[in-house]
């Protein structure tokens, strides 16, 4: 992985076989990331993992394949789960699917751009009726 900062703005580019929440994990860590936003992502994924939250939890479906991302961002909060990201991407034959990720490595490469956060912390906290660790900001 190759990573700078600039002000806010961290940019990786992952290199094939690179775990994608690994690198935005260790990348956060380097730059005291505590809380972000995952802005965009470029690039290609393969043995992604997403999901569909049914209301009480989530279709998970893996796609071996490399897939082109048509879109990818989310969250980066200071306590577990640490990201949350929604993948779009497309397949060999143009159609797209997305959804929740859960994990994916770049193939042949992944670019990224973080922002990080100073004056908002992002956390996450269960809400009993959805059953789910949602995000709270706070100054």
């Amino acid at each position: 992985m190759q990573s700078e900062i600039e002000g806010n703005h961290i940019i990786l580019k992952l290199d094939k076989g690179e775990n994608v929440q690994d690198r935005i994990i260790e990348a956060s860590e380097k730059y005291s990331v505590s809380s972000g936003t995952i802005l965009w992502g470029v690039g290609m994924i393969r043995n992604l993992e997403i999901g569909y939250f049914n209301g009480k939890e989530y279709e998970k479906e893996v796609y071996p394949d490399a897939l082109e991302v048509v879109s990818f961002h989310g969250s980066i909060a200071s306590n577990e789960p640490r990201l949350h990201i929604h993948v779009s991407a497309a397949q060999r034959n143009h159609g797209v699917i997305g959804g929740h990720m859960f994990s994916g490595d770049a193939d042949p490469l992944l670019e990224v751009h973080i922002q990080k956060l100073d004056g908002i912390k992002l956390e996450r906290k269960l809400n009993e009726s959805s059953g789910l660790k949602e995000l709270y900001v706070r100054k």
